[in-house]
């Protein structure tokens, strides 16, 4: 299916509440390689900054996705889908990273009220700000222009020159086990290309 969440269809209508359940029913993810020296390198000072916690990182696409997946993403709403929580809590995401701890299931009083909506114009300059601020014990040696420059770097490599066929999604939430409910420093993105109805997930957490 060629542009699978970017188009809108201006004729659908809102989908009721039991064709979302039929839908994400139907929902699966797989994981796909995303490889590239920038992620390397972002995601090695990442682990180094938060020696305690660590960064976990995996690509996936959406398979089985329909009509009414289609429209939530299409119009810049999967919260209201519960994408989110289905997602997170996929046997893809389990398998693909056992170290998260993802639960088998998350509802929206614990999950869904924290999501921020993020710009993929900006990702970069919040990473950034992630770097340079360092872990609970380790910190930068860089500039502030050279933590830029990575999470640039980082940044481009997923989303190329598309910014505008991206959705940035992120929460403080300390909704797995690899996170620690006691620090602050917990950091979910889901990093969503409409174009290709693929997923890209980064975990970020410490310890003290």
């Amino acid at each position: 299916m060629t542009d699978r969440w970017l188009e809108i269809d201006w004729k659908a209508n809102l989908p009721d509440k039991h064709a979302i359940a039929r839908s994400r029913e139907r929902l699966r993810f797989e994981q796909v390689l995303l490889e590239h020296s920038a992620i390397d390198a972002m995601l090695a000072e990442l682990r180094r900054l938060f020696a305690n916690g660590g960064a976990l990182f995996a690509s996936f696409r959406a398979v089985d996705d329909d009509e009414v997946a289609q429209w939530f993403a299409s119009h810049n709403r999967l919260e209201e889908y519960g994408f989110f929580e289905h997602f997170l809590t996929s046997e893809a995401v389990r398998t693909a990273l056992p170290e998260l701890g993802a639960p088998h299931r998350l509802d929206k009083k614990s999950l869904g009220c924290e999501w921020l909506p993020g710009n993929s114009f900006a990702l970069d300059g919040i990473l950034a700000a992630l770097l340079y601020a360092g872990g609970c014990y380790e910190k930068f040696h860089g500039s502030p222009v050279e933590a830029k420059r990575m999470a640039g770097d980082f940044v481009h490599a997923i989303i190329e020159d598309r910014y505008d066929e991206f959705l940035i999604h992120h929460t403080e939430r300390a909704w797995a086990g690899f996170f620690d409910r006691y620090i602050p420093a917990n950091n979910t993105f889901v990093i969503v290309d409409k174009r290709n109805a693929r997923i890209t997930l980064l975990c970020l957490a410490d310890e003290d």
